[in-house]
């Protein structure tokens, strides 16, 4: 009978955990497809992104990141190349919450960082993979931020 009550809890609880859509610097599993070439970033309580993992898609390399603080705490937004050094000097500066702002950047298909350079804020990393239109590519093969 104790077995018949905690699968529902267990599917349940599965199925919440699958609608966050993770945490700052975790990655998905299965395929990461872009619906476009802008991205919704949003910084939530508990010093963390809204996800581990963003997509984009563009045939022009131009990519448009939209930054929202949802959380009580200041942060930034910084874009990174896969070695961890700026793509560009520009970010969004989310000094308070309901703030927002957008980078609009040139991106070659590749994989980037999100970060937050907040000191003591080292754990919201999230992927930003950019690809060609229609291209799906394995998140799950992705090794981190």
């Amino acid at each position: 009978m104790r077995l018949r009550l905690a699968l529902p809890a267990t599917v349940v609880l599965a199925a919440g955990l699958a609608a966050c859509g993770g945490s700052g610097g975790s990655t998905s599993s299965g395929p990461c497809s872009a619906n476009g070439s802008t991205v919704d970033v949003y910084a939530v309580d508990g010093i963390a992104w809204n996800s581990g993992s963003y997509c984009a898609e563009s045939a022009d390399g131009q990519v448009t990141i939209n930054g929202f603080n949802n959380s009580s705490l200041p942060h930034n937004l910084h874009v990174q190349d896969s070695s961890g050094a700026a793509v560009t000097e520009q970010f969004v500066d989310l000094p308070s919450k309901g703030a927002e702002g957008t980078l609009s950047l040139s991106l070659a298909p590749g994989e980037y960082r999100i970060v937050c350079l907040i000191p003591g804020h080292s754990n919201m990393k999230a992927t930003l993979t950019v690809t060609e239109p229609g291209a799906v590519t394995d998140a799950s093969t992705t090794t981190g931020a």
